[in-house]
């Protein structure tokens, strides 16, 4: 990507909590502050904690993002730990919508995913070496360009139920298949070293 095109952007960094942050999510999103003064781009930072679930917070941010004129929103999750220029690596690649491979906070370990052709399973998206197409990723470090959310119908996060009131569809694949069925292309980095944290790193 043209720097100077990175130069002009404005970022959106939301964080949604209703419990406590992670340590380590604190020292991670503090280091990519850090690691951004210098580069160009200004950071606009909300972290709702008041909705009754994560999408109600999630839409919040959108909200947030717009009437700040923030260029992208970066979601992170409160018990994420990442390197200091994810940032930096997800805006290079100047896809719409791009997120990271992270374990799920359970065992066995595996990536919030939906895969689509290109890649098919775990294994093989550990060999991957640049981005890749897939067909829902988890928002827990994704970055979206905020333009995007414009053009779908609110709201961008919510939940599918079974009958018997059991989850059908999590508020992550939720916003995924809004953004599929609008034309926009879902984008995979396996690149970046992302942690789920729980009773270790998962």
């Amino acid at each position: 990507m043209d720097e100077e095109y990175i130069k002009n952007k404005k970022i959106c960094i939301g964080i949604p909590s209703n419990r406590q942050f992670q340590s380590e999510t604190v020292l991670s999103l503090a280091r990519m502050i850090a690691h951004t003064k210098g580069l160009g781009y200004d950071l606009f930072i909300t972290i709702p904690t008041e909705g009754f679930n994560i999408a109600e917070n999630r839409n919040y941010t959108v909200a947030q993002a717009i009437k700040n004129t923030c260029d992208y929103i970066l979601f992170s999750d409160d018990d994420m730990s990442y390197p200091e220029d994810t940032l930096e690596r997800l805006l290079s690649h100047d896809k719409d919508v791009i997120g990271t491979l992270y374990n799920i906070r359970r065992l066995p370990p595996a990536y919030v995913i939906q895969y689509g052709q290109e890649v098919k399973n775990d294994e093989e998206a550990k060999k991957q070496t640049k981005p890749f197409r897939c067909e829902a990723i988890g928002t827990g470090m994704l970055l979206v360009k905020t333009d995007i959310f414009k053009k779908l119908s609110s709201p961008f996060f919510g939940y599918k139920w079974h009958d018997n009131g059991m989850v059908e569809m999590s508020t992550d694949w939720f916003l995924c298949e809004k953004i599929r069925q609008a034309g926009y292309e879902i984008w995979c980095d396996p690149t970046i070293i992302i942690k789920h944290i729980g009773n270790y790193f998962y």
